[in-house]
């Protein structure tokens, strides 16, 4: 026992250190003037439908043949012809100020800054047009790069030669980018309706390339290779050939991490089949985590690694525990109650971590998983039929309607089932209560809760707790009365809230308020609030709050004045109003030295949209004038209590 402790605490301090140093690796220190860099893209650019983003590495050197690497970047360029012809390992010089990825601030926001850093991207640039040049393509030129870049471009490389395949067959559309997707990791071509179709069912894990995916591989090496290697030298043989496809695979999906969790247990399983031992348990889950942490300690906090791993630790536990059943006599039976308690299983342990990331989860994901999976199996299946006729030229046709139609069929069932009640319920789970039900579900499942009684007597008292737990969580995710001033550059935009029933959102956007605040209204309005707010672009006044030009009185005592324009220019008062907030937008030009005679505000709220020069000479007049300022831009999104 004393060696085991010690063994956990060795890994727990090695494993500190390792993230610790991989985060200070990515505190890099941008300058905020403008310089000229050179860049070699990582990933097929992403389309969008003003802009063109693509991760690339920072290098320094003078020529294409020595190059030193120094950091990842977000690139983002303005859309135009010549930023949509670029491709992974496209050499680039480019002027622009790198700045570090941070977030808006903006309530329930999804983080964006760690999802780059988990990615190991420490700044983010953007690049308008004519600011930029490529030098030379990636096989125009050879580089002196890392071997892991050096291959991911390479692999990368030869996916955009399979796309290439399946464009030439006749896929297009939304069947190409489902294909693409289910097969090569490729989600960059899904629209945004698609994502949220799978996402609503909860089967957002059938797009994302896991172990699932690689399940069906693995069953077709298993039919073709390994049921035929009955001498031992032979099994070791197939056993080798199966790992390098595998991994070759995996390689060129990209390395995304849960399925590199997948090929690691797979090959796990392999050495101990070789052995006589099993290498499908916990422990090589164990074991498979801890090789890809010492590799990279930043997929910890990636949420594709942990939903990969607590699905498979919910299949490892719970799957045995029903291996017995009377029912399991039967072949055709037991197919069906294995798949749906695979299912199952793994949405169990992963449903609690989905609704507090993502805020939502669908009573239907196990069903939909159960219903869709043959129709991926047939789908990855039919990648090497696609392949050989797009590179034989032969059955193109009949390949390209038949995985069309298996992708329409698939895609037309989650759509119906997102019409079912209660398809997507949006959830409000606050940490400590995602870690109680984990514990929950941890003690479950040790021992101790085999037996049947104390089964039932643990299930009646963790149901019990939990319930309360949940009505607390309730009262405690509750929200309370605040003002927001949301961080939004091309929709400035003020909320007030008296309680989920009642809020008001004051913009200056009278017809498109609610198309540029829907990624708000998707994670805060609909989580939080149980009615939409009324939106007030002119003047207004009810029982709660009143707005004239602007000038914004609640009924907490709470007041602020939007500029929008310069109509208050020129106005004479006779004495100085108090108010809170002096909000100050795009569109307003005067002067805050004017504005003095009018107002004496508590603090004045500079909003993102503002331009650069503008917003530094906003700063200088409220320090000659005394006054306290709020810069967003720096600060993100300003939230006060109302009282």
């Amino acid at each position: 026992m004393s060696f085991g402790v010690s063994v956990c605490f060795l890994f727990f301090f090695f494993g500190l250190w390792r993230s610790f140093y991989a985060w200070e690796n990515l505190r890099g220190v941008w300058t905020d003037e403008e310089r000229e860099y050179h860049a070699i893209l990582l990933n097929t650019p992403q389309i969008s439908s003003r802009t063109v983003g693509a991760e690339a590495m920072l290098v320094a050197g003078d020529d294409g043949s020595s190059v030193r690497q120094t950091g990842k970047l977000w690139l983002t360029f303005s859309r135009d012809s010549l930023a949509e012809t670029l491709r992974t390992g496209d050499e680039l010089v480019f002027k622009g100020r790198i700045r570090r990825p941070k977030n808006k601030g903006n309530p329930e926001e999804f983080d964006y800054a760690e999802y780059l850093a988990v990615k190991g991207i420490s700044g983010r640039v953007f690049i308008g047009k004519e600011r930029w040049k490529r030098i030379h393509g990636y096989e125009d030129k050879e580089r002196h790069l890392s071997l892991g870049v050096d291959l991911r471009i390479k692999a990368l490389l030869w996916r955009d030669r399979i796309l290439e395949v399946y464009r030439n067959t006749g896929l297009q559309g939304e069947a190409l980018d489902l294909f693409a997707a289910l097969t090569l990791g490729e989600k960059s071509g899904l629209s945004d309706e698609l994502k949220d179709i799978y996402a609503g069912v909860g089967v957002s894990h059938v797009l994302a390339l896991s172990g699932m995916h690689l399940g069906f591989l693995v069953a077709m090496l298993n039919l073709f290779i390994l049921n035929y290697c009955r001498r031992r030298y032979l099994r070791l043989l197939g056993a080798m050939l199966a790992t390098v496809l595998v991994w070759g695979y995996t390689f060129l999906a990209g390395l995304p991490p849960s399925l590199v969790r997948a090929a690691l247990m797979y090959s796990l399983m392999l050495a101990g089949s070789l052995v006589g031992r099993s290498g499908f348990s916990v422990n090589s889950l164990a074991m498979s985590a801890v090789l890809m942490l010492c590799i990279n300690p930043l997929w910890f906090y990636d949420v594709g690694f942990q939903l990969s791993f607590l699905a498979m630790f919910g299949i490892l536990t719970i799957c045995p525990r029903f291996q017995e059943l009377p029912l399991m006599r039967w072949r055709y039976v037991r197919w069906i109650f294995q798949s749906l308690l695979v299912s199952f299983a793994a949405q169990l342990f992963t449903v609690p971590l989905v609704a507090y990331r993502f805020g939502t989860f669908s009573f239907y994901s196990a069903w939909a998983t159960l219903v869709i999976s043959p129709l991926t199996a047939l789908l990855i299946y039919g990648m090497p039929l696609i392949l050989l006729s797009g590179i034989t030229g032969i059955g193109t046709t009949v390949c390209a309607w038949w995985i069309a139609r298996l992708g329409t069929w698939q895609n037309d069932c989650l759509r119906a089932m997102m019409e079912w009640p209660y398809a997507v319920i949006h959830t409000d789970w606050s940490l400590w209560f995602t870690v109680w039900c984990y514990v929950v579900l941890c003690v479950w499942v040790m021992p101790f809760c085999r037996s049947y009684t104390r089964r039932v007597q643990f299930g009646l008292m963790s149901v019990i707790l939990t319930l309360c737990a949940f009505a607390v969580n309730r009262q405690f995710c509750r929200i309370r009365p605040e003002i927001v001033f949301y961080n939004h550059s091309s929709c400035p935009s003020v909320h007030v809230i008296y309680s989920s029933e009642r809020s008001y959102l004051f913009s200056t956007e009278e017809d498109s308020v609610r198309e540029r605040m829907s990624y708000i209204s998707e994670s805060f309005w609909e989580k939080k609030l149980s009615d939409v707010p009324v939106v007030v672009t002119g003047d207004f006044r009810d029982n709660y709050i009143s707005s004239v030009h602007g000038l914004v009185a609640g009924r907490n005592g709470i007041s602020f004045l939007m500029l929008t324009d310069n109509r208050w220019d020129g106005i004479k008062g006779m004495h100085r109003a108090e108010v809170d907030f002096l909000y100050v937008c795009r569109g307003y030009h005067g002067s805050l030295h004017e504005l003095s005679r009018l107002f004496n505000p508590r603090c004045v709220v500079l909003d993102a949209s503002l331009w650069r020069g503008d917003r530094k000479r906003y700063i200088q007049e409220c320090s000659r004038l005394g006054w306290n300022f709020y810069d967003m831009e720096v600060k993100g999104a300003l939230k006060v209590a109302l009282n």
